[in-house]
């Protein structure tokens, strides 16, 4: 899948993450992203493989993102580098706020950091 801009690489990520497709999410990742949060106070540490290892069984268990709904808010973009939060809500049943920030090598933009909490609303 080809991503020329941090927003159509967040846009595939917010649909990814809706439709619990992990073979849509896997490409926003870059090869050497970080991925680190705080799921309902638990600190999380890894790489997006923890992620998408979790979308992989919830599709498997037949879980469906019925209530689903997700924006992007305050994207910049400087050159070859991007930031922008990702306000979710529905995705499992809990809400979250992911801070991304992205990157651009070689005309494709990916995420290389996601720092994620869940939230109340």
């Amino acid at each position: 899948m080809v991503q020329n801009t941090p927003q159509s690489v967040l846009q595939t990520y917010i649909d990814g993450s809706r439709d619990l497709d992990r073979a849509r999410l896997a490409p926003c990742f870059h090869p050497q992203g970080i991925l680190t949060g705080f799921l309902a106070g638990q600190a999380i540490r890894g790489t997006p493989e923890l992620f998408l290892a979790d979308v992989e069984k919830m599709a498997a268990a037949g879980m469906r993102n019925t209530a689903y709904q997700a924006r992007v808010e305050n994207l910049v973009v400087k050159g070859s580098v991007a930031s922008a939060t990702v306000v979710m809500s529905g995705f499992a049943g809990l809400n979250f706020q992911d801070f991304m920030h992205l990157v651009e090598e070689n005309g494709h933009w990916s995420i290389i950091s996601k720092l994620f909490t869940t939230t109340a609303n």
